[in-house]
């Protein structure tokens, strides 16, 4: 009996041991999947930059006077010939009327000299009158249509200055604030009465890698480069279009950038001038490229790698030739992965090379 005992523990024993040495099966491994896809892959490069005003004009008068009256709104669009300043044109209405009656009164006594030169002329010749006495009317003619013609350019001035009182705009732009105001005393060509900058068009001035020069300069000036526009945390994503129109003559040895300049019609004013913008200029497109997200690829000392999803629902680890991004979160696939398979995106890191996985979410088998 006990040795039967023994035997039937014995047999117990063995077949618990061999049941603990049998690994559990490994269950499959839930992950996120994406379809290598054949896109347009454009080549671009990426700046942060400032908008700068077309131009910049300071208003200032050209005559010096008392500024009867301001005639813009602060911060609001100006157009080219606007109205936007008086000065009183008393003083410079009284001195076209002078002016006027210095030349009506100038122009009479011109033609008595006139009149006067060629009666003296005739009466020489018949040695009537002395020769001195001719040559001091011809003198005295000559002399006041000169002071004729002094006077006209003093009339025309004076009209001049009659119409600097009205000053207006000389571009279209944003006026920004009043500098003085109504009451005071302007110098001409001193005071600053406003500041109009030019918006539309605008330029936008951004800084780009230096590393991307070269790629820049071999584009730019074959065709026209669009670039984009877009302000920081903007809700709506509002993104201007323009062209690249300069590159800067030297790049800033402190920081190793190189300038860029664009130009956007800003056709709805979402640019405004000193407003940081996030820039991006497209060099060219390339077509029909391999694109993959790029949180799908691994990087590890002996190259880049992803995990293909096998027929069998198994992670097959693939390696992988990178080209550029696309973007911020998508990137070109050289080599190692072909159109249409199946790469997992997401729970990378739980997948073991032959490991059975499982899709879930969006690109699960229906």
């Amino acid at each position: 009996m006990r040795l039967s005992a023994l035997l039937l523990l014995f047999v117990a024993v063995c077949s618990a041991c061999q049941k603990k040495a049998e690994p559990p099966q490994a269950r499959p491994v839930p992950v996120g999947v994406v379809k290598a896809q054949v896109k347009d892959a454009p080549v671009v490069v990426n700046g942060i930059g400032h908008v700068v005003a077309m131009r910049t004009v300071t208003v200032t008068p050209q005559v010096t006077g008392l500024l009867k009256s301001v005639e813009f709104k602060e911060g609001a669009i100006v157009r080219e010939g606007d109205l936007l300043a008086v000065i009183d044109p008393k003083p410079f209405e009284a001195k076209v009327a002078e002016a006027l009656g210095a030349l009506k009164r100038d122009w009479t006594r011109a033609e008595q000299a006139g009149r006067d030169h060629l009666r003296y002329k005739d009466l020489v010749q018949k040695e009537v009158v002395s020769r001195d006495d001719y040559e001091q009317k011809r003198t005295e003619f000559e002399s006041s249509w000169q002071q004729v013609r002094s006077d006209q350019g003093a009339l025309e001035t004076a009209r001049i200055n009659l119409a600097y009182c009205r000053i207006t705009s000389p571009v279209s732009g944003a006026a920004g604030y009043q500098n003085v105001k109504p009451g005071n005393v302007v110098n001409a060509n001193t005071t600053a009465i406003a500041t109009i900058n030019q918006v539309q068009p605008v330029l936008v001035r951004f800084s780009v890698n230096e590393a991307d020069l070269p790629l820049v300069r071999s584009w730019f000036g074959k065709e026209a480069v669009p670039v984009t526009a877009r302000v920081p945390k903007e809700e709506n994503d509002i993104k201007e279009r323009g062209v690249l129109t300069a590159i800067d003559n030297a790049v800033d040895v402190q920081t190793g950038m190189i300038m860029l300049q664009a130009q956007f019609d800003n056709k709805e004013l979402t640019l405004w001038p000193g407003q940081f913008v996030n820039v991006q200029a497209v060099l060219t497109v390339e077509k029909d490229r391999t694109v993959i997200p790029s949180d799908a690829v691994m990087t590890r000392q002996d190259g880049s790698f992803v995990f293909v999803v096998s027929e069998k629902s198994t992670a097959e680890l693939r390696k992988v030739t990178t080209g550029r991004m696309v973007g911020r979160r998508e990137v070109v696939i050289l080599s190692g992965v072909a159109p249409g398979e199946t790469i997992i995106s997401d729970g990378v890191i739980r997948v073991a090379p032959g490991g059975a996985v499982t899709v879930q979410g969006a690109g699960a088998p229906q």
